[in-house]
C-alpha cells in the first residue's frame, strides 16, 4: 500500500503536537497513489512557504502556528470525508508460506495497516525469496570456482583476480552487503549507471575516497572510468549470477533483458526553487559559516566548488564602469578546469545584501581556508539528505553539490540570455559560434548584467 508521510517541521512539532503526519492513500497502484497525493503535496509546498514567509518576518510566529493548524485540520477532515465516501479503495489479500491469509484493508485505519504490514514483512523476510547468502560469500565461492576452472575455460589470471575484487568492493559500497535474494533487476541497472559515474580510482586525489564521497563529486569527463570498464562490471556480474544460478543459490535470472547503454552518460540533475530555498535557509543556520557561503556562491554564481573554495580576498574586486563586485577566477589561487575557466564573475546582490562582503573584510587571505574539499562534498550529501531532498529525481539524474551549477545555467538560459554569454559567465567555451568566436573575444561585465542579476529563487 502507498503512504504519504510527512515530518512537521521542527519549530511547529510541539505547538501542533504532532511529529509526522502520516495518511493512507488507500491503494496499490502508484498512478492513483500520485493522483491522491497531490492535495498532501500542494500542502508541503505552502507549509515550506509560510515558513519561508515566518523565517524572514514576513508574518509573525503566532500567524504561521495558526495557519498550518487550520490547514491540516481542513486536510485531515477532508480525508476522512473521501475515506468514508470512497468506493474504489482495495482490499488485498496476502498468503503467506503456512498458509495464513492477511487481509490489507485500505479503508484508511493506518494502525490496522501498520500491523498487518509489519507481519507481512516479517514472514516475507522468512520465506524463500531470500538465499540466505550475502553478495560478500557469494563473491568468494564465485572467484574460488573462477581460479579452479580447467579446461577448454582457463584459470582466471591474477589481474582479472584483482580487478573482479575491485568491482565486488565497489558494488558492496553501492548497495551494501545484501542478501543476494534481495536484488533486483533494477537495483543492477541502477549499480551500472552510477558506475559510470566514477572516477579511475588510481588517480591522485581520488585514492582515499570512499564511493559514496566520489558519486557526490564533480568527475572531469576524463578521469572518468572507461566505457570498457563499464562493460567488464557487467560481464562480471553475468558471471556472477550464472554462477549463482547454476549452484541454485539463486532462483531468479538477474542479468537476462538488462537495457544498458556502456557509452551514455547520465547527466547532473537541477534543483527546483523551493529545494534551493530549503538548502540556502537551512545552511544559514550552520555554525561552520563558511559552509554556508559555498552554498550561497554556488547557486547565485553556477561556479564549481574547486573555484569557489579556492577563493582568496584579493579575487574580490570593483568593476569600474558598473560599481559592482566581482569574483576573479584564476589559476592563480588554484587549479583551474580550462583556460575558459579563468574570469570575472559578476557577485549577485542577494549575496552583497546576506553580508557577503562583510565576511570578505573579516578574512586575512583565503575566504575558505578551513574548508577541504572532499570532506564538503561529504558535508553536502548529508546536508541534503537530512533536509529530505532527494538525490535522484525523476529522471534518474543525480544532485549532488554540482547541481547549483546545472540549476544556475538552466534558469538563466530560460530568461533568454545568450548562450555565449552564459558560457563566459559559467567557464565554458563559447560553442556554436564556429570560426566567429575569434572575432568575439570577452564581454564586458556590464554586458553580463542579465546572466546573473536574472536569478531568483522562489518557494
Amino acid at each position: 500500500m502507498f503512504y504519504f508521510r510527512w515530518r512537521v517541521q521542527a519549530e511547529l512539532q510541539s505547538t501542533l503536537g504532532l511529529k509526522e503526519i502520516r495518511v493512507s492513500l488507500r491503494t496499490s497502484s502508484l498512478l492513483v497513489a500520485k493522483s491522491r497525493a497531490n492535495q498532501w503535496f500542494d500542502f508541503v509546498n505552502h507549509a515550506k512557504l509560510m515558513k519561508n514567509a515566518y523565517q524572514f518576518s514576513e508574518i509573525s510566529r503566532n500567524d504561521y502556528i495558526q495557519i498550518m493548524k487550520k490547514k491540516i485540520t481542513e486536510l485531515q477532515s477532508k480525508n476522512i470525508k473521501e475515506r468514508d465516501f470512497d468506493y474504489s479503495t482495495e482490499l488485498i489479500r496476502k498468503t503467506l508460506p503456512d498458509g495464513t491469509v492477511l487481509e490489507f484493508d485500505y479503508g484508511g485505519d493506518v494502525e490496522k495497516e501498520s500491523k498487518a504490514e509489519k507481519l507481512y514483512d516479517s514472514s516475507r523476510n522468512s520465506n524463500s525469496s531470500l538465499s540466505n547468502m550475502l553478495f560478500s560469500e557469494l563473491f568468494e565461492l564465485f572467484l574460488e570456482h573462477k581460479k579452479k576452472q580447467t579446461k577448454p575455460n582457463k584459470p582466471l589470471s591474477l589481474k582479472m583476480q584483482k580487478a573482479y575484487s575491485l568491482y565486488a568492493r565497489t558494488i558492496i559500497d553501492m548497495i551494501g552487503d545484501v542478501d543476494i535474494g534481495l536484488i533486483k533487476k533494477t537495483d543492477i541497472e541502477d549499480l551500472l549507471e552510477d558506475y559510470k559515474k566514477l572516477p579511475k580510482r588510481n588517480l591522485k586525489g581520488y585514492k582515499k575516497l570512499s564511493v559514496l564521497e566520489l558519486l557526490e563529486m564533480e568527475i572531469d569527463e576524463e578521469h572518468l572510468v572507461s566505457d570498457k570498464t563499464v562493460r567488464e562490471v557487467f560481464v562480471f556480474l553475468q558471471g556472477l549470477f550464472f554462477f549463482a544460478n547454476s549452484k541454485e543459490y539463486l532462483q531468479k535470472q538477474l542479468m537476462v533483458g538488462l537495457n544498458v547503454n556502456f557509452s551514455e552518460r547520465t547527466n547532473y540533475g537541477r534543483y527546483e526553487d523551493f529545494e534551493v530555498m530549503e538548502i540556502l535557509l537551512n545552511v544559514n543556520k550552520q555554525k561552520n559559516i563558511a559552509r554556508k557561503w559555498i552554498c550561497w556562491i554556488a547557486a547565485f554564481s553556477g561556479a564549481r566548488r574547486g573555484e569557489i573554495i579556492q577563493l582568496r580576498k584579493q579575487d574580490i574586486k570593483l568593476d569600474e564602469k558598473t560599481q559592482r563586485s566581482y569574483f576573479l577566477i584564476t589559476d592563480e589561487a588554484g587549479s583551474v578546469k580550462t583556460k575558459n575557466a579563468i574570469r570575472k564573475v559578476l557577485i549577485h546582490n542577494r549575496l552583497i545584501d546576506e553580508g557577503f562582503l562583510s565576511y570578505v573584510e573579516s578574512k586575512q587571505e583565503r575566504l575558505f581556508d578551513e574548508v577541504n574539499a572532499e570532506t564538503f562534498t561529504k558535508w553536502f550529501s548529508d546536508f541534503r539528505d537530512s533536509l529530505g531532498i532527494e538525490k535522484y529525481n525523476d529522471y534518474r539524474e543525480r544532485r549532488v553539490f554540482h547541481s547549483f551549477r546545472h540549476t544556475f545555467i538552466n534558469k538563466s538560459l530560460g530568461q533568454q540570455n545568450q548562450p555565449d554569454k552564459v558560457q563566459q559567465v559559467v567557464g565554458h567555451e563559447k560553442s556554436k559560434l564556429g570560426i566567429t568566436k575569434n572575432y568575439v573575444g570577452r564581454y564586458d561585465l556590464y554586458q553580463l548584467l542579465d546572466v546573473v542579476d536574472c536569478i531568483s529563487y522562489s518557494s
